[in-house]
């Protein structure tokens, strides 16, 4: 444990900044480069760029509507999510917490009567706690692909250019709009497993503003499987050693004749998770997560949706008859580039410092 805490943790975090920094570093960079390349092509050839944003402006109006319908399935997705997360919690309640699976578990689990009393409803709680956060996952992995729909509606509207060859080079980044409506939100429900499908988001300049939300939610920035810390917290917290004395005590009263202990124990577990509404707490949990989910959804379309109609006035802008636009395009071109050489110039690299702790094997931590 010494040679860990005083070695290898450090040195394990170490590589995690260093990664971290360097796909910071390459993702900004690349993006910069690629908006410098499309302002530059917009200023060589403005009278194009204007016939785009004519007909971009034609076409909003099918745009809004298109966008509208995906945006009514994602809601209509979470409705039926919510509705599947909750029976399927129901039905898993109604075949686990009965007598007969109670007293089951207690003679596979426990050959001790006062062990068991002290800990069965902690180990039951625990089992439920498990079950409906796999459902959770399960039902936020399905989310996903109609939230992925309606963000790729305003990407579909910038290449459904009728009679024109060629597609508008200024980008809108849909997902780091959304992403930024979501800034400041303690919960945002099965978003979290969109989030981390993500993959390493250094592209997106409010990733310093997203680590921390992203983490609290149990979410490496690196990718992975979203945690569903979001529904222990709708639950008020972890409940598990609450229930466990509390039960312990009303179990302490029992006389030790006529049913057996498993049964009479399994009996009064049933009466005392039913007394304390134990099941309710998830239920309410699971009806929180989801909700917290539409909204946070619709803080997030709401920005993208704003987004886009500054992205539109920003086209009108460079793309004006006038000078103004030219030297506009210029001066946004030298700051992208500052931007570039910025990321790609920063004094980075992991000179292995030294990091280990200092531990004192002779004292108690």
């Amino acid at each position: 444990m010494t040679k860990i805490l005083g070695e290898f943790l450090p040195e394990a975090h170490m590589c995690r900044v260093e990664r971290e920094i360097n796909a910071i570093k390459e993702d900004n960079t690349k993006n910069y480069g690629k908006q410098i390349d499309a302002y530059q092509k917009t200023l060589a050839d403005i009278d194009s760029r204007r016939k785009q944003l004519q007909a971009l402006e034609e076409n909003e109006a099918t745009r809004k509507q298109e966008t509208q319908q995906k945006r009514d399935k994602v809601h209509q997705s979470i409705r039926e999510l919510q509705r599947n997360s909750r029976t399927s919690f129901q039905r898993y309640t109604e075949q686990f917490l009965t007598v007969d699976t109670i007293e089951k578990t207690i003679r596979n689990l426990y050959d001790d009567k006062k062990e068991a009393k002290e800990s069965l409803a902690g180990y039951l709680v625990e089992k439920l706690q498990h079950e409906v956060e796999q459902i959770i996952k399960v039902n936020s992995d399905k989310l996903t692909p109609s939230i992925e729909s309606f963000l790729g509606s305003y990407q579909e509207a910038l290449l459904k250019l009728p009679n024109l060859d060629i597609s508008i080079e200024i980008p809108f980044d849909a997902k780091g709009a959304f992403l930024g409506g979501l800034t400041g939100l303690t919960s945002i429900g099965a978003l979290s497993a969109w989030a981390a499908a993500l993959g390493n988001l250094g592209s997106y300049i409010l990733v310093a503003k997203l680590v921390s939300l992203l983490s609290a939610l149990g979410i490496s920035i690196g990718g992975g499987t979203a945690a569903v810390i979001s529904f222990i917290a709708a639950i008020g917290g972890p409940i598990v050693l609450g229930v466990g004395l509390v039960a312990a005590l009303a179990f302490a009263v029992w006389g030790l004749f006529g049913e057996s202990w498993q049964k009479r124990l399994a009996k009064q577990t049933v009466k005392y998770f039913e007394e304390q509404r134990v099941i309710n707490k998830f239920t309410d949990g699971i009806e929180q997560f989801w909700q917290d989910t539409t909204k946070s959804f619709e803080k997030g379309a709401n920005a993208v949706e704003g987004d886009w109609n500054k992205y539109i006035e920003h086209l009108r802008e460079i793309t004006s008859p006038t000078t103004a636009s030219k030297d506009r395009i210029e001066e946004i071109i030298k700051i992208l580039e500052a931007g570039k050489n910025f990321f790609g110039g920063i004094p980075w690299s992991n000179t292995k410092i030294n990091l280990k702790y200092s531990i004192d094997s002779s004292k108690e931590y």
